[in-house]
């Protein structure tokens, strides 16, 4: 079978699948008082995803849209009946995020697939997954425990920011400047040099040292932690 009779048999295919999403829809519709069944459905042979749910924009009307490469009958890899079905409820739970009041202990985590969409998905018997996993629709999914907001340690949040703090410190003294163009420095290796140039960073100072006719780049925070001091200072 050449590549345009399989596109001629999917496209003959719509109609069958329109009716079976329609039918779908029309079901969840009548338990939730909302209209998605009357929302235009499309088709296309994306590769890569399996459909998904557009809202209305100004260039755009609503729809929702599916991958006769993934639903077709006529395609070896054809998702089973249940896969289909959780597909279709998946993009219905999109539609219900634009046309239900999401409760406000429902609205902890954004995004697509944030918890107004599973709470959704809840609602219908969708898997609360962003990305298809197989057979996933013969799994009982424990609802209450995805749509409970994660507590808090408030101990661990202390001590995260007690962390923060002392980096912050850190920081900031790292990036005092405690050396002069000009001052003479020694070094275990390199002898005795002078700073020819002084380099201020967010978090850090670097030196650049004459050692002789080389010059190198040390970290000032390393010349004062190992005790190289100025050779005034001796």
């Amino acid at each position: 079978m050449t590549k345009k009779d399989m596109l001629n048999l999917l496209h003959k295919e719509e109609p069958v699948l329109r009716a079976e999403i329609t039918a779908l829809y029309s079901v969840l519709d009548h338990k939730l008082g909302l209209h998605g069944a009357d929302v235009p459905i499309t088709f296309g042979m994306d590769e890569k995803a399996l459909g998904s749910y557009l809202p209305p924009s100004y260039d755009n009307e609503e729809q929702f849209q599916f991958s006769l490469f993934f639903i077709g009958f006529c395609m070896n890899n054809q998702l089973t009946k249940a896969d289909r079905v959780n597909l279709y409820k998946h993009e219905y739970a999109h539609y219900m995020t634009r046309h239900i009041s999401i409760p406000e202990k429902y609205n902890w985590q954004p995004g697509v697939h944030g918890s107004a969409w599973k709470y959704c998905c809840s609602l219908i018997g969708a898997i609360p997954a962003d990305y298809y996993i197989e057979d996933a629709s013969i799994q009982k999914i424990d609802y209450d425990s995805v749509l409970e907001r994660p507590s808090v340690d408030h101990k661990q949040v202390q001590m995260l920011d007690t962390y923060r703090t002392q980096k912050m410190y850190a920081n900031m003294e790292n990036a005092k400047i405690k050396y002069e163009v000009g001052d003479v420095v020694t070094h275990p290796k390199f002898g005795e040099g002078t700073v020819q140039e002084i380099e201020q960073q967010p978090a850090s100072v670097r030196l650049h040292i004459a050692f002789g006719d080389e010059i190198k780049i040390i970290d000032q925070k390393w010349l004062v932690k190992t005790g190289y001091k100025k050779v005034a200072e001796r």
